[in-house]
């Protein structure tokens, strides 16, 4: 889980499948690899607690999250290179800018190439930078997930900004002297946001509606996978349990997770079985109770499909995790 620092703090890093989970500046997330191989993810991460953060990642595996945001911050999420990926149901694009409110239950289907920055700030720095740079407070992005297209030059002058200002933060970082309130740049930033949004609303056009309908019908589908996880779930109980037909489900599943639904459910199977044989020992459990408990009946096939998507059999995880 994502926690914040004790003090203002920068890293370049990159990240295994396994290190995911503190990608996202003040969001604790549950990641769920979406399929098999992978390379490593970079990001580069400037937090001061409480005040702001900048996050510029760039992920090269399929994967899905889920978490509660901060809830006495705002995201604002500049996309370079989208791959078809999703936040918050909203399919992204490139040049697109997506404003998450504070306490805002999150989830994401990313795929891989997604590419964007993203700056955290306090939802009372945000409105007051929407009062000044925009001379109102815009209801709609400060009430649910919303999103705008930028034009193309404005948003590369956007990303550059960011990426300028986060190569300072890191030489500034490596002498650890991190400023703790948000730099003027940040704030410029934010007020170029502001202004965007503010335009797009008095026009009435500009943003991008949110979840499809196949979008929400492959997320109630993944709210019922994960709540009977351990039961056999065949597709027809699947379909009526949602109320659509197999094809619209393949289809939902398709534009959503880029699997299908059987796909899908192996993959939840599977990482919910990692996670119970990282504390298997400490737990008094063996590979086939985890197996059996996900809901596993060919355990030949299940080792072999955990290989493939991990790397390692699911007895040298429980080895592993018996060592640390």
């Amino acid at each position: 889980m994502t926690t914040w620092p004790s003090s203002p703090s920068y890293r370049d890093v990159l990240l295994g499948p396994d290190d995911l989970t503190s990608a996202a500046s003040g969001l604790p997330v549950e990641v769920d690899r979406l399929s098999a191989g992978w390379r490593p993810s970079r990001i580069r991460q400037i937090q001061s607690p409480g005040k702001w953060a900048l996050d510029l990642p760039e992920f090269n595996c399929a994967f899905r999250a889920r978490g509660g945001f901060d809830p006495g911050s705002v995201a604002l999420v500049a996309i370079e290179r989208a791959c078809g990926s999703t936040i918050c149901g909203v399919p992204l694009e490139d040049d697109l800018i997506l404003a998450i409110p504070a306490g805002t239950g999150v989830t994401a289907t990313v795929r891989p190439g997604l590419t964007y920055a993203v700056a955290i700030v306090p939802t009372a720095t945000w409105m007051e930078i929407q009062l000044v740079a925009a001379g109102m407070v815009i209801e709609k992005i400060n009430n649910r997930p919303s999103a705008i297209r930028l034009a193309t030059k404005e948003a590369q002058r956007i990303r550059r900004q960011m990426k300028s200002m986060a190569d300072y933060l890191g030489t500034v970082g490596s002498e650890s002297v991190l400023p703790e309130q948000p730099p003027a740049a940040f704030e410029e930033y934010l007020g170029a946001v502001a202004d965007a949004f503010a335009g797009a609303d008095s026009r009435g056009s500009g943003t991008v509606d949110c979840a499809s309908r196949h979008f929400r019908q492959a997320s109630a589908a993944e709210d019922f996978i994960r709540t009977h996880i351990r039961e056999d779930i065949p597709i027809v109980r699947l379909c009526r349990e949602i109320g659509v037909s197999r094809r619209q489900l393949e289809y939902a599943f398709r534009t959503t997770f880029a699997v299908t639904p059987l796909e899908f459910i192996r993959a939840l199977r599977l990482n919910e079985a990692r996670r119970l044989l990282v504390t298997a020992r400490a737990n008094g459990l063996s590979v086939t109770t985890i197996a059996m408990d996900v809901g596993v009946t060919h355990l030949g096939r299940f080792a072999a499909n955990y290989r493939l998507f991990f790397g390692e059999s699911p007895k040298e995880t429980l080895q592993r995790a018996g060592r640390s």
